[in-house]
């Protein structure tokens, strides 16, 4: 089997964002599944398929993926930050706050450090995910997907 270049699943994984961008969560899956088959090593399709399921409030289902890329990846701040995302709208608020302040200290100067520098602070001024993301129903989605 030839294995894509590294350039096409890049332009795979753009093609699976833009499909998550439209609300096209079944095609979004789809594709980062075909990602993470063709590149089973990576842990960046995993963070991906997080994503998709976070995207469509499927919070434990976004933390299982999130998991295993952090079994691929241990160092994954991505997934780390992620994954804390994921907790916060879970309601954990405490596991969210450790999660994401390890990310700050281990990625301070990066995208990953400063996504999770954000958020947290956003948590530490009272912020709930319905003023986050303008959306009162995440609580009451969450329970229906979990």
């Amino acid at each position: 089997m030839d294995v894509l270049s590294r350039e096409h699943l890049a332009l795979m994984m753009e093609v699976g964002y833009i499909l998550l961008g439209m609300r096209r969560f079944k095609e979004s899956q789809e594709v980062m599944e075909g990602i993470a088959a063709m590149a089973p090593d990576s842990d960046i399709p995993l963070v991906a398929l997080g994503t998709v399921s976070f995207c469509q409030s499927k919070f434990r289902t976004a933390i299982k993926y999130y998991d295993k890329a952090l079994k691929l990846n241990p160092e994954s701040t991505h997934a780390q930050a992620y994954r804390g995302e994921a907790l916060f709208f879970m309601g954990q608020v405490n596991d969210a706050k450790s999660q994401l302040e390890s990310v700050i200290r281990d990625d301070s100067t990066g995208k990953a450090g400063a996504f999770a520098k954000s958020l947290l602070e956003a948590i530490n001024k009272g912020f709930t995910p319905g003023m986050l993301t303008g959306v009162d129903e995440v609580k009451a989605a969450k329970g229906s997907h979990l």
